[in-house]
């Protein structure tokens, strides 16, 4: 624990090579915090860690926690750690189970995990911290009211001495969310002049924002670099697959992924991949020197890529030279034949007029109507079972329901008859009672009259 605010620790780097860019302490649409590659090479993030303390003023603070890192972040790339699977601007990402930062006060630092020599031990070297406070305190950032608002820094002492980035320097303010710049990554924090000119990362398309992922694999990443002719542009976007080409088509041949590249110049595709499948996944790697003209559409067919779009139910996403998701359908079910899955005004639907290499035609199949069933009379004894008729129609079935069973009313002569019969056989099997019972009722009567027998 240290016993200072904002201590100038022994073990802080000279000059940092991960620095934090931004960071987003109220709860609305979740935390984040974005770190900065301020390198010319690429890093490996399972070697850096965050360390967070409940309070900006590290003697009162009474917790802390370390969050573990991981994949690839290119050289001036930016990389967020959130705790709500937002979808953000061209970076990479990891997931937090929950970031738990304190909206009262706080305290993160930056650690490069160090090992002196092999098998030696590692050693935490401070690379970049930042202290908040809900109101204004001495040495802490005050977090934005808004709770849409995030911190962002500015450029360390850029106008005088643009080369040096300090460990904890610059100045921060408070901005909001932009819908054409999600992030408002500012390209000039704590980055060397000499490379500052256009060394933003890809941005996401206004049609379809790129899906930020977990970046696990980091094999053989660190070689990966994005085309010269790409920085600043915003990725192309996947727009339209066709799974199931209709009639003779050829599922081997004939299949289909469609790219747009919204850009005013052509976006250069080489070392980028388009990845196919939900539970297993199969990449195509596009070779160097393919790419897309500007504001055009491009199809890849499975002749030249090799991939299968499944007629079950798949996606298609574009992945950038180092791994990461900047582009992604949405996941489609059974697929009809001749059929594309094409994206019109941020929506996904099934058309029946695939437009591979052209603007996207929306001509949705007829909705399935079920067919009406014919209800068959069925005699019970004494009721029937019979469709009700709709009300004003002549003949015509209801298609909403059907009547209950109604029992046909027996005639009033039958009833009489029956009655009768069984008033007939009652008199003939008792007549002995009957008779007993008229001599019974004559002694009665003549007693009543004072006669004797």
């Amino acid at each position: 624990m240290f016993d200072q605010q904002f201590p100038a620790r022994a073990d802080a780097a000279t000059t940092p090579s991960l620095v934090i860019s931004q960071l987003k302490i109220t709860s609305s649409n979740g935390q984040f915090v974005t770190l900065y590659n301020a390198t010319n090479t690429a890093l490996d993030m399972s070697k850096y860690q965050l360390e967070y303390f409940n309070n900006y003023d590290l003697s009162k603070a009474t917790s802390s926690r370390l969050i573990a890192l991981s994949g690839i972040v290119p050289p001036h790339g930016y990389f967020i750690i959130n705790d709500n699977s937002m979808l953000l601007c061209y970076q990479l990402t990891i997931n937090s189970a929950s970031l738990g930062f304190s909206s009262t006060s706080g305290f993160i630092e930056v650690l490069a995990l160090n090992q002196t020599s092999p098998g030696g031990p590692v050693v935490p070297e401070m690379q970049d911290y930042v202290g908040w406070s809900k109101t204004a305190a001495t040495g802490a950032q005050t977090l934005p009211t808004n709770t849409n608002g995030f911190l962002q820094r500015q450029p360390v002492d850029a106008q005088n001495n643009p080369n040096i980035a300090v460990v904890g320097g610059g100045s921060w303010q408070s901005v909001q969310p932009d819908p054409t710049n999600p992030c408002k990554i500012v390209t000039t924090t704590i980055i060397p002049a000499s490379v500052a000119t256009g060394m933003n990362q890809l941005l996401p398309s206004s049609e379809a924002p790129a899906t930020i992922i977990y970046a696990s694999d980091t094999s053989g990443q660190s070689a990966a670099s994005l085309p010269a002719a790409d920085i600043g542009l915003m990725s192309p976007s996947v727009t339209e697959l066709l799974p199931n080409p209709n009639g003779t088509g050829n599922d081997d041949t004939d299949e289909f992924i469609e790219l747009y590249n919204s850009n005013s110049k052509e976006f250069d595709l080489s070392g980028f991949s388009l990845q196919t499948g939900t539970t297993s996944t199969h990449n195509y790697v596009f070779p160097v020197g393919t790419k897309i003209a500007a504001n055009s559409f491009k199809a890849f067919y499975s002749a030249e890529t090799g991939l299968s779009l499944s007629n079950s139910g798949s996606q298609a996403k574009l992945l950038d030279p180092f791994g990461s998701s900047i582009a992604i359908s949405n996941v489609y079910g059974t697929a009809k034949d001749g059929q594309s899955w094409a994206v019109a005004k941020g929506k996904w639907y099934w058309t029946l007029s695939p437009t591979p290499g052209q603007a996207n035609i929306v001509k949705e199949p007829a909705p399935t109507t079920k067919s009406k069933k014919k209800t068959s009379t069925t005699k019970v004894k004494g009721a029937s079972t019979k469709t009700k008729k709709a009300a004003g129609t002549t003949g015509a079935v209801a298609s909403s329901f059907t009547e209950e069973p109604s029992t046909t009313p027996i005639h009033t002569w039958v009833l009489a008859i029956i009655g009768g019969i069984a008033l007939l056989y009652g008199t003939y099997e008792y007549r002995s009672d009957l008779a007993n019972k008229g001599h019974q009722l004559k002694r009665y009567l003549r007693s009543r009259r004072g006669d004797r027998p």
